[in-house]
């Protein structure tokens, strides 16, 4: 196992400061009573880890925000629900669906049938079409017929509206403390968790696991070692006059036309030049949006000259990937599809003969560090009707089923949950993977109302061991120079942003890209955030300022 050393890149002075002025924060409290305006006080709930996976990790880290590294599966399943079989009945789900429904369980679906079976309960899920999620909900909130688990997505205004409007339980004292113990599987998940996904200081939903850092850079190296600046640009400007030699190569292998970058993606040029979240506190601790910070004035002028240059393939801001056919120095990847897939860069190079990749790690604009705002620390979530939990060994049963459906990996019944029957829905491969058998595969979509819980490392596919140390070296010193943003676990505190963040959005995302093409000048940024504040900018921040003022 190769374990690197922890090095403080920004070193203890530069990091608490910038922290300060990006309103990161550099203590916890470690009281675990909490309490809030809808009860009384609670304890939150006890984590208590999954087992051990019986494979070693090729990386691992204390830095918050990086998880541990593995290029080898799992090997052996623990078992991680032991108590006897549900009652019998029937429990009810409401939850999302990308895909078409599930085959019937009438029609013939033995995946449906055996998870009955493991269950010991009727297991009767209502799927809804991503598109017409919140029409349902809002049907569903409506008719006061709650089913006993539904899938929620509180950065809804609609699906928030049902949390405040007492559709759903409120389970604090239910999992306070030790009482969580009862469901492993719901206490596999941190406390730092718990802490974001409270409404109101009160636990009314099950949150999933998430990674803090699930996006970064892949350059094309064979592209890079043609420049005289190479791999490491210190700064925006060598940064900018590497973009500019691979641009003027004109081609790569096989002919391909090839740009210093092929596709516009935000996040990377607010990360080079430490413009921190949407909303932080300034040096004065007063809430300000990032278009009001000179790093990001900053940002928008150097773009702007990147753009004039011609280092950006010309449809380079297009919705539609398939437009973009040329190569480019730099892309913008997730880890899920470049690091835990089999294909990643393995089939990224097999497909252009003669291309090389590996990860990317950015400097800062000014010789000094990035800046990597950590994600929201849980997914999906699971809220339990507030009329089934009425009753006690309802409301158990239901928190059975749930405990289930978070089974972690490594588990016997996560292997089920996510990949079937043996047999039937996958096989083993040469890795110890399993792989679909590319049949009944819409037997799968029953339990997706399940949120995910346990180690949370990152599980690189065999096939990726080639960049795992460049993978671990380029995530490890994003987690150093990563913080949280002040609204963690405050998303839901602003009535305006949940009714018109996606209009807001709309006008920022536009006027940044105006800017970088040229249609737009960053001489007018003072205009527009004027017009951003007065559509409802200003509520949105007096309200959070008010919301961060009551969690002190």
């Amino acid at each position: 196992m190769a374990q690197f050393s922890r090095r403080n890149l920004l070193g203890a002075a530069g990091a608490a400061a910038t922290a300060a002025a990006v309103g990161g924060t550099t203590a916890g409290c470690s009281d675990n009573r909490v309490g809030g305006a809808a009860g009384g006080d609670y304890d939150l709930p006890t984590y208590q880890a999954a087992p051990e996976l019986d494979v070693q990790p090729f990386f691992t880290s204390d830095t918050p925000g990086m998880e541990s590294v593995y290029t080898e599966p799992a090997k052996t399943f623990f078992k991680s629900v032991d108590r006897g079989p549900g009652s019998g009945g029937t429990v009810t789900s409401f939850q999302l669906t990308w895909a078409d429904p599930s085959t019937p369980l009438d029609d013939g679906n033995e995946y449906w049938a055996e998870l009955n079976e493991r269950l010991g309960v009727s297991f009767e899920p209502q799927f809804v079409p991503q598109p017409t999620f919140d029409q349902k909900f809002a049907t569903m909130l409506a008719s006061g017929e709650v089913p006993d688990l539904v899938f929620v997505n509180d950065q809804s205004a609609v699906n928030l509206q049902g949390i405040r409007d007492g559709a759903f339980a409120d389970l604090s004292e239910t999992l306070s403390g030790d009482e969580i113990l009862k469901w492993p599987n719901l206490a596999a998940r941190k406390e730092e968790i718990w802490k974001a996904s409270l409404k109101d200081g009160r636990i009314y939903q099950v949150p999933s696991t998430v990674w803090a850092l699930t996006n970064l850079p892949v350059m094309r190296t064979d592209l890079v070692d043609l420049t005289a600046t190479g791999r490491a640009p210190a700064d925006a400007d060598r940064l900018l006059a590497l973009l500019k030699e691979v641009t003027a190569l004109g081609t790569g292998p096989g002919g391909q036309h090839v740009y210093g970058v092929n596709k516009y993606e935000p996040v990377m040029w607010r990360r080079l030049f430490r413009v921190g979240p949407d909303w932080q506190l300034n040096d004065d601790g007063d809430l300000v949006h990032a278009t009001e910070t000179e790093n990001y004035r900053a940002m928008l002028e150097w773009l702007a000259q990147a753009w004039g240059e011609g280092v950006f393939d010309p449809v380079a801001m297009t919705a539609n990937p398939a437009d973009i056919v040329s190569g480019a120095a730099f892309t913008w990847e997730a880890v899920s599809g470049t690091f835990t897939t089999p294909d990643g860069l393995v089939l990224k190079e097999r497909d252009l003969p003669g291309a090389t990749y590996d990860y990317f790690a950015l400097p800062g604009f000014d010789g000094g560090q990035q800046l990597v705002v950590r994600n929201i620390p849980y997914g999906r979530s699971t809220c339990v009707s507030a009329a089934a939990a009425e009753d006690g060994d309802r409301l158990t049963e239901i928190l059975n089923v749930l405990d289930y459906l978070s089974a972690p990996y490594g588990s016997e019944e996560s292997l089920f949950i996510g990949s079937g029957i043996e047999g039937r829905h996958y096989e083993f491969d040469a890795n110890g993977i399993p792989v679909s058998t590319g049949e009944h595969a819409a037997e799968l979509g029953v339990q997706y109302v399940g949120v995910t819980s346990g180690d949370n490392s990152y599980r690189g596919h065999p096939n990726q061991a080639p960049w795992a140390e460049s993978f671990a070296q380029v995530m490890e010193a994003m987690a150093q120079n990563s913080i949280d943003r002040p609204l963690t676990g405050l998303e839901g505190a602003s009535d305006t942003f949940i009714a018109k963040g996606a209009q807001l959005q709309t006008l920022w995302d536009d006027f940044e890209r105006g800017v970088v093409t040229g249609r737009e000048s960053a001489g007018d940024l003072q205009s527009f955030v004027d017009g951003y504040m007065s559509q409802g900018g200003t509520q949105v921040r007096d309200e959070y300022t008010r919301a961060l003022k009551d969690a002190e």
